[in-house]
C-alpha cells in the first residue's frame, strides 16, 4: 500500500504549499543534510539523524522524491545500493531552511528554559 500524505497539498496559498512540502517533521532536516554532499546513502541519513524513526524518514524521503526535491538513485548491484541528492528545486529552498535556522538559533535562550524543564 503507498503512502498517502494525511493533508493534501494546498495550491491555494503560496505559504501552505511550501508548508506541504517541507513542513513534516523531519523534511527541513533531511534536506538540510543533503545541502552538504553529493549523495547520501539511506544508512547516511538515518545516522545523521538518530531521533527518527528509520520508516518516518523512509517515507519523509519517498515524499521528497515524489515532489521532485530530491532524486534516489537505485545501482544495479547486490546487494542493491541506493542513494539521495538534493535536486535544484530542493535546493532552492535553501535559504528558506537557513532563515529558519539563523531564527533557532537568535530565538535559542526564549525557549531554552521552556522546554528544558519539559523534556527532561
Amino acid at each position: 500500500m503507498a503512502y498517502e500524505k494525511k493533508i493534501p497539498v494546498d495550491l491555494d496559498c503560496p505559504l501552505r504549499l511550501t508548508m506541504s512540502l517541507i513542513g513534516s517533521k523531519w523534511a527541513a532536516c533531511i534536506i538540510d543534510e543533503l545541502r552538504s554532499s553529493e549523495s547520501m546513502r539511506p544508512s547516511e541519513i538515518h545516522r545523521r539523524l538518530p531521533e527518527a524513526a528509520p520508516r518516518v524518514l523512509d517515507i519523509q524521503l519517498k515524499q521528497l522524491v515524489d515532489d521532485g526535491l530530491v532524486t534516489k538513485t537505485i545501482y544495479p548491484e547486490l546487494p542493491p545500493r541506493s542513494e539521495y541528492t538534493i535536486t535544484p528545486l530542493g535546493r532552492s529552498l535553501l535559504p528558506i531552511i537557513d532563515s529558519m535556522l539563523e531564527w533557532g538559533q537568535e530565538h535559542y535562550d526564549i525557549f531554552l528554559s521552556k522546554y528544558q524543564k519539559t523534556n527532561a
